[in-house]
């Protein structure tokens, strides 16, 4: 455990790109997780997630036992916005401080507007962009929105940390640049991906040499768990029975609907709603598995990133003919309680790559029908990249015979997934030790 400053005064960490109220459980989960492991390793950690929210409400997470306050900074992008929480004036007011000419004019600049003194205060400042949005895959416009929030950091001349996430691909000259501007001026770079690591290199060309870029698992391996107590699985299901394992099969809304787009956005190679009805159809007639469907991003109902409505209509269209082993994950849960659920499981199938993490985490084979590489790179720092497989460039056919393959191998996978597990857990906590106190034991 990290030591409190001898001084008293709080130490203060701003974070950016993670929030705990999108309704996505995978950006929740790496909130929640890097929350966990700051207050671990720092005790006196006043913590700051700095993001898109309509209100500056704070927050109490309760984590291992503990409650712990976050406070939320929020920016908005609406017309109506007050001007000191529009992001476009806070990244305005964070340049006319850069090159203020007095600390006269600097502190009335950070006093008007709550973002700037959080910065300004700041000792510890990282930007996890969700995991995965440092890239144009979902388009150049989230590239250069999620960019404005960390820039704050860098106009106002204070350090900041890229924690663990994956970097790009990069389609377009504007997000290279974008993403060459970062890498040139923050220390460390985190990767959760060798891949990542080697486009860091690339975009850096002969800067690479004097960058602390780092290879370090992603933190939501160590979420917590938490089993619901209001569960509200349809039909409920039986005791656990040793002749029916529990599949868990997470279905992707994003893919279901084919991307933001709705014309197959991320160029699968195959239908991916014909795969998952493909899928559950060979599972239900080849085993005696009960599957669970687990959305993993809750939207509202016709939203193209919802998981809800996805798992929803499959489980409507096979239950009227195998109610008897088809079952619904109903309800709005937290990342914990979803991590819980998805404990449950003897199995797990994903698109999602943080419920792939919440199975993993738990020691449960897990496989990852992927739609980007990052997948890859995560599932093999945890020696588990046999485990992908890529919807890009494997056909339907091949893909469900591999996941009923890995189904038969599941208890082989188990027996070593644990240890790695555990170790990328070690390597985290090391990682974050180094960079959070000062006088490591």
């Amino acid at each position: 455990m990290g030591k409190i400053r001898e001084d008293h005064r709080p130490y203060n960490v701003c974070i950016f790109g993670a929030s705990l109220d999108t309704g996505n459980m995978g950006v929740s989960a790496l909130a929640a997780s890097l929350i966990k492991i700051i207050s671990d390793m720092r005790p006196d950690a006043r913590i700051s997630l700095l993001t898109g929210s309509r209100s500056s409400e704070s927050r109490e997470l309760e984590l291992s036992g503990r409650k712990i306050p976050v406070r939320i900074v929020n920016y908005r992008l609406s017309p109506k916005a007050r001007m000191k929480e529009h992001l476009f004036c806070i990244v305005l007011l964070a340049f006319l401080h850069g090159i203020a000419p007095s600390e006269r004019i600097r502190n009335a600049l950070s006093r008007y507007c709550p973002w700037l003194e959080a910065v300004k205060e700041a000792d510890f400042i990282g930007d996890v962009r969700g995991g995965d949005s440092f890239s144009d895959i979902y388009g150049l416009q989230r590239i250069i929105i999620g960019s404005l929030p960390p820039l704050t950091t860098l106009l106002l001349r204070k350090r900041l940390v890229l924690l663990p996430q994956t970097y790009g691909p990069y389609r377009s000259k504007i997000a290279r640049g974008i993403a060459r501007y970062f890498f040139r001026r923050s220390a460390p770079i985190l990767s959760r991906d060798r891949e990542s690591m080697d486009l860091i290199s690339e975009l850096l060309g002969d800067e690479r040499g004097g960058k602390d870029v780092r290879l370090c698992p992603d933190v939501a391996f160590l979420l917590d768990s938490r089993v619901p107590e209001d569960m509200d699985i349809r039909p409920p299901l039986p005791d656990r029975n040793p002749e029916e394992p529990l599949i868990g099969f997470n279905v992707n809304g994003l893919l279901y609907h084919g991307g933001y787009t709705r014309d197959n956005m991320f160029s699968l190679n195959y239908d991916y709603k014909l795969f998952v009805h493909g899928l559950t159809d060979r599972l239900l007639n080849d085993t005696k598995a009960r599957i669970l469907l687990i959305p993993h991003t809750y939207a509202p109902e016709g939203h193209v990133e919802s998981d809800n409505d996805a798992c929803r209509e499959l489980f409507q269209q096979i239950a009227n003919c195998r109610m008897d082993r088809i079952h619904l994950a109903s309800g709005n849960y937290d990342q914990s309680a979803v991590k819980g659920i998805i404990g449950r499981c003897d199995f797990f199938i994903g698109s999602r790559m943080h419920a792939c993490i919440a199975a993993l985490s738990q020691g449960i084979p897990a496989v990852a029908v992927a739609y980007s590489r990052k997948f890859k790179g995560v599932f093999d720092s945890v020696g588990a990249a046999d485990l992908v497989i890529d919807a890009r460039s494997s056909d339907l056919e091949a893909s469900i015979d591999r996941i009923c393959e890995l189904y038969r191998q599941r208890e082989q996978v188990r027996a070593t997934l644990l240890a790695k597990v555990e170790e990328a857990d070690r390597r985290v906590r090391g990682i974050f030790r180094s960079m959070l106190d000062p006088n490591p034991e």
